[in-house]
């Protein structure tokens, strides 16, 4: 009996370990992104609307993939950016923005900023700036391209 509640406690540890592990709170966002848990941040306009959305996301490869992939069948086009991060449209959802692929303390995320509505001359110098900012405050660099 004792063999039995050792296995079970120390499976319970290594199961809060692994779930404690991954930190998704953990990140400082831009000046203004008002933090709705879960690694999802949110900047308002003036009038109380979402203007642009962070995302942190733990990194898997088949999320991974779908973010560096186009899918003109929904109409994302995803553009190589600047110092490994890169620049994408969705017409779907009436998206743009930037992301970038980090590790921290040997887990990597995707950090993705979206701006709603789609600048029609693809600027991209918001989400980017906020990319960079995001960068410096937890100082992080994006990975190179796996």
């Amino acid at each position: 009996m004792f063999k039995k509640a050792l296995l079970i406690s120390t499976i319970a540890l290594i199961m809060i370990g692994a779930v404690s592990a991954v930190d998704l709170e953990g990140f400082t966002a831009p000046e203004n992104f008002k933090d709705l848990g879960d690694g999802v941040y949110v900047l308002y306009d003036s009038l109380g609307n979402a203007d642009e959305i962070l995302s942190v996301v733990e990194h898997n490869e088949h999320d991974w993939q779908d973010y560096i992939t186009n899918d003109t069948n929904n109409s994302y086009t995803v553009f190589k950016g600047e110092n490994n991060t890169y620049n994408y449209t969705d017409g779907s959802q009436d998206e743009s923005g930037s992301f970038e692929l980090i590790e921290v303390n040997g887990h990597k995320y995707i950090i993705d900023f979206t701006k709603v509505g789609i600048d029609k001359k693809n600027n991209f110098t918001a989400t980017f700036e906020n990319l960079s900012i995001f960068n410096k405050l937890n100082n992080v660099t994006p990975l190179i391209e796996e």
